[in-house]
């Protein structure tokens, strides 16, 4: 955790301070000015703002305080790079350039370098944009506030947050490093030989898919915030956290849980936890628990709680017996909750195709392409989900089901006179019932593969295939 905040401005701090673009109109601008507060309230010679015995104060009187003509006057670079001995103004540029992938034209632009270019000037705005400045403050923790309108008060926090880049230091500094440790394959080895540019060049780029919007992220970072306080205790506490489902139609659902890790996969961050579910409390059932992924820019917020807190179950609360002799040590966890941890949650990943735990797991029967197959799941990670097995055993496999064998039916008589067998790889593996995940995968891998078995998931991947053809069904070429 942070005592001041004396740093210079540089474009990771901007850019933590206005997630997403800078280059966007009026962000770089914003970025700036929300810096300048912090310096002002939190730097070395921190503003004295308060008239009152609480020690609030309003944005008016702050603006009335600092915004003296000469500050309102300052241009962008001169706010950026004057008087800002830890700033080289080149190696700030090309930073930029490298983090946002921006012509440097476009950049000169957005400092003003240019005679025909009107200068930019942060501080040269209307009262209800710094008002707004002040709230995002608030929202990434760093002021607290009460009343409403005209009558809004800001008040310093006691306990600054913890910038992003000063844990990943602390955790290099501990002799790991600092983003190795929970890449969960070998991609680790190849980020470990391009953790910096090399001569001011990022040559490694890793691009993923992450689409939380950015009108949600400051209510992202508190709720990350929170839980890094949460699992920072001793015993982890639980939490009460307010969920709109879009399973259940945005159904909003008040859950009580255990938090154990975030998981990203595919498209965005997601909290692992145990205890009540959406499923359950939609059943009418609060006194089931079980594992549930909760996408984060979904929770509407969290509220850490006391094992004792009356509204948790009777069960979940300590009981004398679960706590240690010594009088200075921790109250043990139910035994139901120390046993969940993250390495439970990428034990059981590893299990099966799909992500959402709570899912029981059955087997699949497929029939890959042989092609695709030797080269996008042979010698990869992937084929360590899969097991090979020859037409003979498929067919016996595809025989055993009960509605097969009922039916009559066998891979004989569906492929018919049709060769494909012949240049297919049959395949087993597990995969969790009615994961949407496991259904996306192999709605990617297209006509390269073949769901034989179960039945439900077969005929899933022709419903969506069928509905897709209506779309597309209609000769547009002539």
């Amino acid at each position: 955790m942070e005592s001041s905040f004396d740093y210079p401005p540089t474009v990771e701090l901007l850019d933590y301070l206005v997630p997403g673009m800078l280059g966007q109109k009026g962000n770089l601008q914003k970025a700036v000015r929300l810096w300048a507060i912090l310096r002002s309230l939190y730097g070395e010679k921190p503003m004295l703002l308060s008239t009152d015995a609480v020690g609030s104060f309003s944005n008016a009187q702050w603006r009335d305080s600092f915004l003296q003509p000469e500050q309102q006057q300052r241009t962008l670079k001169q706010w950026l790079f004057q008087d800002q001995p830890q700033i080289d103004e080149t190696l700030w540029r090309q930073a930029f350039v490298n983090r946002y992938g921006i012509q440097r034209d476009r950049l000169s632009a957005l400092l003003g370098d240019s005679p025909a270019d009107e200068e930019p000037i942060p501080f040269q705005v209307d009262h209800r944009t710094l008002r707004n400045d002040f709230a995002t403050l608030e929202k990434l923790g760093w002021l607290k506030a009460s009343g409403t309108g005209s009558q809004r008060r800001y008040y310093k926090v006691s306990v600054l947050p913890t910038l992003p880049w000063i844990a990943a230091i602390a955790a290099k500094s501990a002799d790991e490093p600092a983003l190795i440790h929970f890449i969960p394959n070998d991609l680790a080895n190849v980020v470990e030989h391009f953790p910096q540019p090399i001569n001011g060049i990022q040559r490694f780029i890793l691009d993923t898919e992450y689409i939380i919007s950015q009108a949600v992220s400051c209510q992202v970072e508190q709720l990350l915030q929170t839980l890094k306080e949460g699992w920072q205790q001793t015993p982890v506490p639980p939490v009460r956290l307010v969920y709109r489902s879009i399973r259940y139609y945005e159904a909003e659902f008040n859950i009580l849980t255990y938090p154990v890790c975030i998981y990203y996969f595919q498209r965005a961050p997601y909290l692992f936890a145990f205890g009540q579910t959406p499923q359950h409390l939609d059943d009418g059932k609060p006194e089931h628990w079980s594992w549930y992924d909760y996408r984060l820019d979904r929770i509407l917020s969290l509220q850490l709680l006391d094992w004792n807190d009356p509204s948790l179950p009777a069960e979940w609360r300590f009981k004398p017996s679960q706590v240690l002799s010594s009088a200075k040590s921790a109250p043990r966890l139910p035994k139901r909750f120390a046993e969940k941890t993250p390495e439970f949650v990428q034990q059981e990943v590893a299990l099966a195709m799909g992500v959402e735990i709570h899912r029981p797991i059955a087997p699949l029967l497929l029939r890959f392409e042989r092609y695709f197959y030797g080269n996008y799941i042979a010698n990869t990670e992937r084929a360590k989900l899969f097991t090979e097995m020859g037409f003979a055993q498929a067919e016996k496999r595809f025989r055993a089901d009960p509605e097969i064998s009922r039916q009559g039916l066998s891979l004989t008589k569906l492929f018919g006179d049709r060769p494909r067998h012949k240049s297919s790889v049959f395949c087993t593996a597990q995969h969790r019932l009615g994961d949407n995940n496991v259904v996306m995968r192999l709605r990617a891998w297209g006509p390269n593969v073949e769901v034989l078995l179960p039945l439900s998931l077969r005929q899933r991947m022709k419903d969506d295939m069928q509905e897709t053809w209506t779309l597309y069904e209609y000769n547009l070429t002539g």
